[in-house]
């Protein structure tokens, strides 16, 4: 009898999950699956692996900067420059910030044990054991003091000291105390943080406007953000600003929206929902990222390749 049962849930499962695709329209597929790793488009180039190593194409899938970088993984581009193994790369791929020293002539070059991409004309930046950040012209604006950071956002950086985060401001100075097990980037005026072992989300004075109640948090795009509310099966869903599930808890995983869509599993495949919570590209990778610049990577049979809306 329980088998019998069982059998039912399923076949209802596989039903409302038709049901709720019907009306979806088929990817198009622009850039075949023909890479190990891919990233999201930047500034019109996005990061790709192949036979172990590192380049980038352009939105038409044409190689622009050569896969000849064998490094763990290659940096997105952002204002004009990504980071590439220990040094940060021009859009041509000629390696940024050297410059030839007028007294000795020899060429200077910048290298760092980690970056992230450039965000608010900076970019954070690993030196020794201690992270801190750098112009557009690869001189230190905060020194290195701080055991991890993350990139700006509008106008704040999570920052750890301690083993707490907090954040700071572009002088490097906390604003925000360090408190927090973990800390997102500020979006829509708002970032996740990690409490206690709870996620929630705090306005830029630090004060939280959702309390720590969830077991994992994405950011706000479009006054939505995921949430995980439980470990089981389908504990992931979206809430508004007001803390309500305005896209109920029925994902495996929920990722951030990007241009109108968002990365969700209801199950084992990855699908794109709208902002209403509907299956806009039925669920049928086995991994994918948010669209950026018009496309989105997406994972079929261990090969990445791009799709458009």
């Amino acid at each position: 009898m329980r088998k019998i049962f069982a059998l039912l849930i399923m076949i209802f499962m596989a039903m409302s999950h038709v049901s709720e695709a019907a009306d979806t329209k088929p990817p198009v597929v622009v850039i075949e699956y023909a890479y190990q790793e891919a990233h999201d488009f930047h500034e019109g180039l996005a990061a790709v692996k192949q036979n172990d190593r590192w380049g980038y194409i352009d939105n038409m899938g044409r190689i622009a900067i050569p896969l000849v970088n064998r490094v763990p993984d290659a940096g997105d581009f952002s204002e004009g420059f990504a980071f590439m193994g220990d040094h940060y790369i021009d859009t041509e791929g000629n390696q940024a910030f050297s410059r030839e020293d007028p007294d000795t002539g020899r060429i200077e070059e910048k290298f760092f044990r980690n970056g992230l991409a450039f965000s608010q004309g900076v970019a954070a930046v690993q030196s020794g054991g201690q992270w801190g950040y750098i112009d557009l012209m690869g001189n230190y604006i905060i020194a290195p003091s701080f055991e991890r950071v993350d990139s700006f956002s509008e106008g704040l950086a999570p920052a750890r000291k301690n083993g707490l985060w907090g954040y700071i401001n572009i002088r490097g100075i906390f604003v925000i105390e360090p408190k927090f097990l973990r800390a997102g980037r500020f979006s829509e005026g708002i970032a996740a943080v990690n409490h206690k072992g709870r996620w929630g989300f705090i306005n830029k004075e630090g004060k939280f406007i959702i309390r720590p109640k969830y077991h994992e948090a994405g950011d706000f795009v479009y006054g939505l953000a995921p949430v995980r509310t439980r470990t089981s099966y389908r504990g992931w869903g979206y809430i508004s600003l007001r803390n309500r599930f305005a896209i109920p808890r029925k994902y495996n995983i929920a990722l951030n929206f990007g241009e109108g869509l968002a990365p969700a599993a209801a199950d084992t495949r990855f699908g794109y929902v709208n902002v209403r919570g509907e299956w806009e590209i039925a669920p049928q990778f086995d991994d994918a990222r948010p669209f950026c610049e018009g496309l989105a990577a997406v994972k079929r049979e261990k090969l990445w390749g791009y799709i458009r809306q």
